[in-house]
């Protein structure tokens, strides 16, 4: 009865980390996120630690991916007695990783605190990035997600990357479980100041490079248009002309406000969502009002547009496309790489005939190939780098710095993060953007469909556009100009993210020795 109670407070910890821990509509408290690795540390010492370490994770991460059964419901026109297991079998899933960390760590019940505690570490980090490319990745609720509302608390990302933050909280975290192995006196005081002095220090970290940070580069101005377009109408051919002439609407208020002085400057480029032009490239009659448009505002437009192409064969491929138009009439493109399963394209188990009828209306997109930056030509300026991140490619890692690799002074984004309605993913996901931006100490600038709209500088500090009420705008038009400085350079963490999963791979085969020798070794003294 006395183990049933503890398990039972275990997953009442580990859910309150999750959902409390991460963006939510109640409360976020960041470093409550730390709860979720604790809890599992001290699972990894019961019987059946894989078990009991998913079930701890499947109530708090399925409440805070709640907003699936959302879209789900009012998008995939699925009734919610079908549409609420989505959230429960996504938070399986996540909390999946959870039950592997608890069992593998299970293994180090031998070792000394501080070999447990790097092993933990490495564990985390590469379960992470392991569930960042698997089945084509998820990288969702990460730990260091939940600290990106405080930018002091982000600024390790430009060092070890979200993956390797993770894996320091995730230390720090068996340190405070006090975890004593067979044999080993407790001293839990010992382990919670020691996990407590890991988390001071980087803050203590941010807090100085914050203070500290210099920013420098080549300013830029970019106006973000946020149409507002609604989701169940959108692509219905009689609204199609009326979304062009909404975002026209708004670019031409925005250039007027710039011409009289009310915003910092005229801007050098207009930024619209993804997939804001509801027709197809070039096939589509409003493609000539789209470049009649450019022309006769005389600034590019970087806009998200679907494009079709043909194959040989006959076939089509239907592409989401980011296309930036020039006053001159040039144009270049960029085709989404990393797509979203279901929503995107169907997982090949599930591309069937026999699924066909009920997954109708999913899927239809192929990924694009990896194609050259945009370029922002300016009079009376050289010329900047543009990196494209297209919707759920902020949220990885190496798409990001693959961009800037490539050479890219600012990042991108353009999303539609209307099926989400208004629950806490947009904000999820616009935290999940921000990291990357300080990961690869690049400005970054996101123009959505319904909100959230907003640059993140360097540090991941967020401007966005705001409801006049001191929250963001959600779900109304608007418009939001600002400068990014464009800028070259690179991080710590650019440099080492190849090596970080070989390194972390690595540390855990030496804590695995050095947990067998330290185990012998206190065998032989006994």
């Amino acid at each position: 009865m006395k183990r049933a109670g503890t398990c039972c407070l275990l997953c009442l910890a580990a859910s309150a980390g999750l959902f409390f821990g991460t963006a939510n509509p109640v409360l976020h408290v960041p470093f409550a996120i730390l709860l979720y690795p604790l809890a599992l540390c001290l699972a990894a010492r019961f019987p059946a630690p894989f078990r009991l370490g998913w079930l701890c994770g499947i109530p708090g991460a399925a409440a805070a991916l709640y907003w699936i059964a959302c879209a789900a419901w009012r998008y995939g026109g699925m009734p919610w007695m079908m549409a609420a297991p989505c959230a429960i079998l996504l938070g399986m899933y996540v909390a999946l990783w959870g039950g592997i960390f608890s069992w593998l760590l299970a293994r180090f019940s031998q070792a000394g605190p501080l070999c447990r505690s790097a092993a933990a570490g490495a564990l985390w980090f590469l379960l992470e990035w392991g569930r960042g490319w698997f089945c084509s990745g998820f990288p969702w609720l990460t730990l260091s997600s939940g600290l990106a509302s405080w930018p002091v608390l982000m600024q390790p990302l430009c060092l070890v990357g979200g993956y390797g933050s993770s894996a320091v909280l995730a230390a720090a975290a068996c340190l405070m479980a006090g975890g004593p192995g067979a044999g080993q006196p407790a001293r839990p005081w010992k382990g919670m100041a020691a996990g407590a002095l890991i988390c001071l220090s980087l803050a203590a970290f941010g807090a100085w490079r914050v203070h500290g940070f210099a920013d420098a580069g080549v300013p830029v101005t970019l106006s973000l248009v946020q149409g507002n377009v609604p989701q169940d109408v959108k692509w219905t051919p009689q609204y199609q002309q009326a979304t062009l002439e909404k975002y026209a609407r708004l670019s031409t208020e925005c250039l007027r406000q710039a011409q009289q002085g009310r915003t910092p400057a005229v801007p050098d480029l207009l930024l619209w969502p993804e997939t804001a032009m509801p027709f197809y490239y070039p096939s589509s009659p409003q493609v000539p009002a789209l470049r009649g448009f450019v022309r006769d505002a005389g600034i590019p437009v970087l806009t998200g547009i679907p494009s079709v192409r043909w194959l040989p064969d006959g076939k089509s491929l239907l592409l989401n496309r980011a296309s930036l138009f020039s006053p001159g009439g040039g144009e270049a493109h960029y085709d989404k790489e990393h797509l979203v399963p279901f929503g995107e394209y169907l997982p090949p188990f599930l591309d069937m005939e026999m699924f066909r009828p009920l997954l109708q209306g999913l899927g239809g997109f192929a990924s694009g190939e990896r194609a050259p930056l945009f370029t922002l030509e300016r009079e009376g300026g050289p010329p900047v780098r543009l990196g494209m991140l297209v919707c759920y490619e902020a949220i990885f890692p190496e798409i990001a710095r693959r961009r800037v690799a490539d050479g890219a002074q600012v990042l991108l984004n353009i999303s539609n993060d209307a099926w989400y309605d208004r629950t806490s993913a947009p904000v999820q996901h616009l935290q999940l953007a921000a990291m990357r931006a300080v990961e690869q100490g690049r400005w970054l600038a996101r123009s959505t469909n319904t909100g959230i709209t907003a640059f993140a500088d360097p540090l991941g500090r967020i401007h966005a556009l705001e409801d006049g009420r001191g929250g963001f705008l959600l779900f109304a038009e608007g418009h939001l100009t600002g400068k990014v400085l464009a800028r070259d350079g690179h991080t710590l963490y650019f440099y080492l993210h190849p090596w970080l999963p070989a390194a972390a791979l690595a540390l855990l085969l030496l804590c695995a020795a050095r947990g067998r020798a330290w185990h012998a070794a206190k065998k032989r003294k006994g």
